[in-house]
């Protein structure tokens, strides 16, 4: 069954999302254990703050008076700190056991704190009576600062091997997704450049998505030649014969173009041998093949037809010479790179071509003469390339 690469795009989009939320739930996580680490220092330096606070030698009641103040407004933010909410607190299963142990914190931190008022206000005299008092509400506030260490350890342990768990899911997912996609992408890939590249050995583009193989079918469709009338065309290829070229031509050069005109003139290097070697249908197809290769290049004011002596003519309209013996050239080299079958097996075979600006003045039927005699000269150098001429007509390259 064939795959679709709309539903291939689709789930990977959907992966990535998945992936989103995971890393967006990951992120979550570790900004929760943020917070919580930050409650945890919070409820130790009210450690810090008590021994502080109990420590304070009354001596000097005015200094004592600033301290003691001080540390009890440092005293008040940490506890506030200490219970402020965290991000997923909401999710908490035990949310009742966190608001319980908040208010136990608050109370008794604001008896402490009072209690070490009345001592630093004390007189000499009750002083003792106070500072025992302060002692009593120091060892509650103590006690429930460990419940509520306990419970943060606890909620930063919860986090830390959910992190972890979603840590490893993410991993497997993503490997697993980049497994698949990278797998279903090549597939992909190569459907794209069985589609746009002429075949080399000869065997059919097997392809594995639907849209693609959509493209091959529809490519190898040949395309309805206007002119249907079977006097224009070639018995062998189905091109248009030097009739059929003419009249195309004709009908074309009515259209106002821009651009100049070119003849390249190709011809089969190996003909002589093939012809004697093959049959009429293996020629057949083989001319077809060419015909093929020739109108991978073919632009809409182009014609192309293959001629009684078993030339084919490309009469290229194109911008400049550079482009025209750049398509000539990638014609020549898609052919000798591609094979082309036959009872015997696959063959390969080569083209020699030729091209020339044809000019105004000059009739097409001439102009073909000319490219002839110019592709003889790619012949005569070994063919398998495109010979043009140089600045004087005498003159080749």
């Amino acid at each position: 069954m064939l795959l679709s690469i709309q539903k291939i795009f689709f789930n990977l989009k959907l992966s990535l999302f998945i992936l989103l939320f995971g890393i967006t739930f990951l992120g979550i996580q570790l900004i929760n254990i943020t917070q919580y680490s930050a409650r945890l220092a919070a409820l130790k330096s009210q450690h810090i703050l008590i021994e502080a606070i109990i420590s304070q030698d009354l001596s000097d009641v005015q200094m004592a008076t600033i301290t003691v103040n001080g540390h009890i407004a440092e005293l008040s933010l940490a506890v506030k700190l200490s219970v402020r909410d965290a991000l997923l607190d909401s999710f908490i299963l035990s949310i009742q056991e966190q608001t319980k142990l908040s208010n136990a914190l608050n109370t008794s931190s604001s008896a402490f704190q009072d209690a070490a008022l009345f001592w630093l206000e004390s007189t000499p005299r009750g002083r003792a009576t106070m500072q025992h008092q302060m002692i009593r509400t120091r060892d509650a506030y103590l006690t429930d600062i460990s419940h509520m260490i306990d419970y943060q350890i606890q909620l930063i342990n919860q986090s830390i091997e959910i992190a972890k768990t979603t840590v490893m899911a993410l991993f497997i997912i993503g490997l697993v997704l980049f497994l698949l996609y990278r797998f279903r992408l090549n597939q992909i890939y190569r459907d794209i450049n069985k589609a746009c590249s002429v075949d080399i050995d000869g065997t059919k583009a097997e392809v594995s998505t639907q849209e693609i193989d959509f493209i091959v079918k529809r490519l190898a469709r040949k395309a309805p030649i206007a002119n249907t009338s079977q006097s224009l065309l070639h018995p062998q290829s189905g091109l248009n014969n030097e009739k059929g070229m003419l009249t195309m031509y004709n009908a074309k050069k009515a259209t106002k173009s821009s651009n100049s005109l070119f003849i390249a003139l190709f011809e089969i290097d190996q003909h002589i041998n093939l012809s004697n070697s093959l049959s009429k249908e293996d020629m057949g197809a083989l001319y077809k093949k060419l015909g093929d290769i020739i109108s991978m290049y073919e632009q809409p004011m182009d014609v192309i037809a293959h001629l009684d002596t078993n030339d084919f003519v490309f009469l290229m309209s194109r911008n400049s010479k550079d482009i025209a013996l750049s398509d000539a050239e990638k014609i020549v080299h898609s052919v000798h790179d591609s094979a082309f079958n036959t009872a015997k097996g696959p063959i390969k075979v080569t083209l020699s071509g030729g091209i020339l600006l044809k000019t105004p003045a000059s009739a097409l039927e001439s102009s073909i003469l000319d490219a002839r005699k110019v592709m003889d000269k790619a012949k005569e150098s070994g063919g398998n390339r495109v010979a043009q001429l140089r600045e004087k007509a005498d003159h080749f390259r």
